[in-house]
């Protein structure tokens, strides 16, 4: 059973209407942000939340103001919309394109403001946590899509036959590749730029040594961002999947993880040496065979 503070809940039965909404995010490379729906700032301590900050302030410039706020008992997801004032300093519009707000963590809250010390949070009354969603840019807003944590029932679990192997490269436990990245991943750098999908870098790799491979940057303006390779030439020439937000300048280090095409003969067995693990049935009859008549 949910417990709200004894003095919050008092304020709300007494009608007060002196409360705010306010979010902490936490983005996967480490980096918490936080504001609330007061016009004035709070100072919080969040260290219980998996962070480092004794004294987190929360913004107050960014206008925060969250869709009607709901919870189910049941397994039905509790997804909301948040929404600030896009002044460029909070959500970079960059850093968003570029996938750094993917997948963050968050907790949005409800707390008691007092006249005589408005940024203290005198009770808090956790309203909900997961991770944030879909992101709208809209002209002078932005719109984020705050995901529950029963979203994470709604995915699919299972297998599918099929002809290709099913595993990621370098997945390990039960059904998965099994295969050592060890070897297979490498530093290089980033020697010429075409434009932001097409570049060349160093390392000498074999021809396609990396597509469907993955390539993450260390330096530059893509720090921490990972992008798929389409392609790749005997003379390092990489396109990617999907161009990057950023730019990509000459001297940019990355680190590369092989690509595999989830081939038997060509990849997991001639690749990687790795048969015995591979996921899949590409002996299997097609439907045409299953269902031709006889």
């Amino acid at each position: 059973m949910k417990q709200i503070p004894v003095a919050l809940q008092a304020h709300y039965d007494s009608g007060g209407t002196s409360v705010a909404n306010a979010i902490v995010i936490k983005r996967t490379d480490g980096k918490v942000f936080a504001f609330t729906s007061h016009d004035q700032p709070l100072v919080l301590d969040v260290r219980a939340w998996g962070t480092d900050n004794a004294a987190l302030v929360f913004d107050c410039k960014q206008g925060l103001n969250a869709s009607g706020i709901t919870a189910t008992s049941g397994f039905a997801v509790d997804n909301l919309e948040l929404t600030t004032l896009d002044d460029g300093s909070l959500f970079v519009r960059e850093e968003v394109a570029a996938g750094l707000w993917q997948n963050a963590e968050f907790r949005l809250f409800r707390y008691r403001w007092d006249v005589a010390a408005p940024t203290v949070a005198n009770d808090v009354e956790p309203l909900m946590r997961g991770w944030l969603g879909e992101i709208t840019l809209g002209s002078a807003t932005l719109t984020v899509e705050l995901r529950g944590l029963k979203q994470k029932l709604q995915q699919s679990l299972g297998m599918v036959s099929q002809k290709t192997c099913r595993s990621r490269l370098g997945a390990t436990g039960l059904a998965q590749c099994n295969r050592s990245l060890v070897d297979l991943t490498h530093a290089v750098t980033v020697t010429a730029v075409t434009d932001k999908r097409t570049f060349t870098v160093s390392g000498g790799l074999p021809e396609d040594y990396l597509g469907e491979g993955l390539l993450t940057w260390k330096t530059g303006a893509n720090t921490g961002l990972t992008q798929k390779v389409r392609s790749q030439s005997a003379a390092g020439v990489v396109t990617l999947v999907l161009p990057m937000v950023l730019p990509i300048a000459v001297g940019d280090q990355l680190t590369a993880v092989a690509g595999c095409r989830k081939r038997l003969t060509e990849d997991c067995s001639g690749k990687f040496g790795n048969a015995i693990n591979f996921q899949g049935e590409p002996h299997r009859p097609s439907p045409d065979v299953i269902t031709r008549p006889v």
